[in-house]
């Protein structure tokens, strides 16, 4: 079955000249909020998923109700949350440098990027039943892994892609091979 799957990435309110990593705090958004080319692409979704700290606001032009997934849970970034980069990498310069480099390390306690990888490719690959257009709203750092993933890229090219807030990134699948879609 062919399907579309739109991944929008949700902005947290991080300062991109001081940037944190972030925390699971709850993001609820009202449908009116949203910028009018994601309104246009909710509405027109056979399928809404997003991420547990993610909420949006029932509409009535979204035909569908939106979906809660685990696997595009933020990753766990443990003792660093809400902690700026800046401040990690000059407490702990070699385990901000070790988690840089190996993505297995979790040095702050919480969740390796490979097992982030690992949950959201089983994600994707549970798609393959689904059809149609599948919109996912996640977070920056999920839509990075998530191309990783769905394109069969090293890992460590999540260093190399910057999803800007409310960017859309397609993929379509036909059989069990995902394309990214430049528009």
């Amino acid at each position: 079955m062919a399907a579309r799957l739109t991944l929008i990435t949700v902005p947290t309110d991080n300062d991109r000249r001081a940037p944190r990593f972030p925390g699971r705090d709850r993001l609820d958004l009202t449908f009116e909020s949203l910028p009018e080319t994601v309104r246009r692409c909710l509405s027109e979704a056979d399928h809404l998923i997003h991420a547990p700290e993610i909420a949006i606001g029932p509409n009535a032009t979204v035909r569908v109700p939106a979906e809660v997934a685990e696997a595009l849970s933020n990753l766990d970034y443990g003792n660093w949350a809400n902690r700026t980069m800046t401040e990690i990498a000059g407490a702990d310069p070699a385990g901000f440098e070790v988690w840089r480099m190996d993505m297995a390390a979790a040095p702050h306690g919480g969740e390796a990027i490979s097992s982030a990888r690992d949950r959201v490719g089983g994600w994707l690959a549970g798609l393959e039943e689904r059809s149609g257009a599948i919109v996912a709203l996640c977070p920056a750092t999920i839509v990075r892994i998530a191309l990783t993933a769905a394109l069969e890229a090293p890992l460590s090219m999540i260093w190399r892609l910057d999803p800007m807030p409310w960017s859309a990134c397609e993929l379509t699948r036909h059989g069990d091979r995902w394309s990214l879609r430049l528009s």
